[in-house]
């Protein structure tokens, strides 16, 4: 937005320097980007926000100059007298889109001669930016610019049937907008017609055949409002945007249309001598709603962290034209002006308050305390989960709770009931809420297949619902998915455990999920006799072009078992001693319940037991396996001595185990 600094002080009374008046309007939220000299004038180009439509008149920068300055504001003369031929002997008007027109006035002045417009007209127009071209243009463009109210002139005798139509474009229609171009019209766009082809494009550009030219004796003077999004629309669509568009777009002061119009045709009048018809024609689809609001003083005082006196707070609100209804103890209840659409809430009318009373002002140290606060213990179990598993190169995701009604989104691995179905859902196709997060990693592992990228590492901590009694019970699951072997997922599961600070045992009892898991590589997790979560190798039928892994873990037992308290221990001086051996035993025992075996020996200076191998083969008889461990003695006062171990004679008892060898 430009504007002529001498132009301004037409409106209020300025002592101050271009640059001084630059500082005052940036203090006050309205950026001054730069500052040109003009002949004896200057240029101010302003900054302004879309919210502040208002400000797109040269009236409403002084309108902020006379609040932050104390001055007073001075409007133009709008008086138009009294005529004896009224306009309706000269056009007719209709509305026929009452919604994307809510509002059309029109005037008619006669006998008019269109001559280059006055000297100091031309200079403030060249000054913004504007080229002159004849009376009636300019004091369109200067009327616009003065209020921020776009206006056209049409050629009155070039009106066919003496008519306007303001209506929406009809199939095959097409327009010269004055600027050359030719556009084809679409039943979507908003057009002002005469009686026989669209004349204007509503609230964008007039067209070539009704423009005002030096043969012109009377007028049509048109002051509208337009819906800002048909505005909008249009002019993206025809690739034509004007300063009337600009201004359309961001809204205009509904309540400020006919007093424009008037301050047009005054200044037609004394330009060019014509005469001016009595009445106007106004057509109003709906009347303007003056929004109400009531400032708390204390509201005001808490937000700024500074008390402002009330009547310092009046007296701005006054100033920006906002009317004071009742002012009572710490109330102040008001209507905002019509030309503020951008005010509707209380908050708002405390930053009219703050930037007129100065952000300088309000000091930066208040009385305001501010308490951080600390992180609860789900909040830090997740962050570390997040941390480790983002480290080791994965990608969370987030998906959706509402699922479909596929085979696969059946799976339920924490309870035996069946989905909850969505009574009323949005979508039928998605209408049951997930009771596992593995299948939508699933669909995700696929989407990226599809795509281009065939081997992904993703993870995802969200809630599944299960059937309750009444209401759903919501679990929160960890859920991973990962390209990898069935080996380095569980070690990656088990360093995740010892990050947590859960030193438990776990123990991976043989598990079965068709469809999902295969039945030779999946387990179900237990730790102290209660089930922690699922394990295993993607099942074939998902037909992954890569091996891979899933896992789901419950949350809210490693929320419950983690354990963020370091505890340290005395580096043992003397080295360890390390035993490896293999025994035989029926393929239905498992490793947790040898290494349990072993531990319950209570042997003096065991530290560690750690599984190395399984071999089954020629040696082997049918129905056993041979179990390869090492165990681990160490003691923190002496060197240990080659001795037999007392767990050999332990593991000699132990059901369905046979000593095979000693290393």
């Amino acid at each position: 937005m430009k504007i002529s600094y001498n132009w301004l002080k037409e409106y209020v009374y300025i002592c101050l320097s271009p640059q001084e008046l630059a500082d005052k309007l940036t203090n006050v939220g309205l950026v001054v980007a730069d500052i040109q000299p003009v002949e004896d004038d200057f240029c101010l180009d302003i900054e302004v926000t879309s919210n502040r439509p208002d400000c797109l008149g040269i009236i409403g920068i002084a309108r902020e100059i006379a609040a932050a300055e104390g001055g007073n504001l001075y409007f133009p003369e709008t008086n138009v007298g009294s005529a004896h031929v009224d306009i309706s002997e000269f056009i007719n008007v209709s509305v026929e889109e009452p919604i994307l027109c809510p509002r059309y006035t029109a005037r008619v002045v006669r006998h008019i001669t269109v001559t280059p417009s006055p000297e100091w007209m031309q200079k403030r127009l060249k000054c913004v930016g504007l080229r002159p071209v004849n009376n009636i243009v300019d004091i369109t463009n200067y009327v616009m610019v003065e209020t921020g109210q776009p206006l056209h002139a049409f050629d009155l005798d070039r009106l066919a049937e003496q008519k306007i139509i303001v209506r929406k474009a009809r199939i095959g229609e097409e327009i010269v907008a004055i600027n050359g171009a030719r556009r084809a019209l679409f039943p979507d766009m908003l057009v002002i017609a005469d009686g026989r082809r669209p004349v204007a494009i509503a609230g964008v550009m007039g067209g070539v055949e009704t423009e005002v030219s030096g043969s012109t004796r009377n007028i049509l003077l048109e002051c509208a409002q337009f819906e800002q999004r048909q505005v909008r629309r249009t002019s993206r669509a025809l690739g034509i945007t004007s300063d009337s568009s600009y201004r359309f777009e961001r809204g205009i002061d509904p309540e400020g249309i006919d007093r424009v119009s008037q301050r047009a045709v005054r200044l037609i009048k004394d330009c060019t001598g014509g005469e001016i018809a009595g009445g106007t024609v106004n057509i109003r689809s709906e009347r303007h709603e003056t929004k109400k609001i009531v400032l708390r003083m204390e509201r005001l005082h808490k937000v700024l962290g500074v008390e402002v006196k009330r009547d310092v707070a009046i007296d701005i609100l006054k100033k920006l034209q906002f009317n004071i209804l009742n002012d009572v103890d710490n109330f102040i209840d008001l209507e905002v002006p019509s030309f503020r659409g951008d005010i509707s809430r209380e908050i708002d009318l405390i930053e009219e308050v703050a930037r007129i009373y100065g952000y300088n002002n309000i000091p930066t140290k208040t009385s305001i305390n501010v308490r951080g606060s600390t992180k609860n213990k789900v909040e830090v179990v997740e962050d570390t989960i997040r941390q480790f598993l983002i480290g080791l190169g994965f990608y969370e995701v987030k998906t959706f709770s509402i699922v479909d009604t596929a085979p696969l989104q059946a799976v339920n691995l924490w309870s035996d009931k069946e989905g909850i179905d969505i009574a009323n859902p949005l979508r039928q196709e998605e209408s049951r809420l997930r009771t596992s997060l593995l299948p939508s990693l699933i669909n995700t592992k696929r989407y990226n297949m599809h795509h281009g990228t065939e081997q992904i590492k993703i993870f995802e901590i969200a809630k599944v619902y299960l059937a309750g009694a009444k209401l759903p019970h919501e679990k929160t699951c960890l859920s991973i998915l990962a390209d990898t072997d069935y080996l380095t997922l569980k070690g990656i599961v088990e360093s995740l455990l010892f990050n947590l600070g859960i030193f438990s045992k776990c123990e991976w009892i043989i598990f079965c999920e068709p469809g999902l898991l295969r039945n030779e590589r999946a387990a179900r997790v237990q730790m102290d006799g209660i089930t922690v979560g699922y394990f295993g190798e993607a099942s074939q039928e998902l037909r992954f072009k890569t091996v891979s892994c899933l896992t789901e873990l419950d949350m809210d037992f490693l929320v419950e078992k983690s354990n963020f308290v370091k505890k340290y221990h005395e580096l043992p001086q003397y080295p360890p001693v390390f035993r490896d051996l293999a025994i035989i035993v029926d393929e239905e025992v498992t490793w947790s319940s040898i290494e349990r075996c072993i531990t319950d020996t209570k042997t003096a200076f065991l530290k560690e037991v750690n599984f190395f191998d399984v071999y089954r083969g020629k040696q082997i008889p049918s129905g056993k396996k041979s179990i390869a461990l090492n165990l681990l003695f160490q003691a923190i006062d002496r060197t240990l001595k080659m001795k037999r171990s007392i767990v050999l004679s332990k593991l000699s008892s132990m059901p369905s185990t046979i000593p095979l060898a000693q290393n």
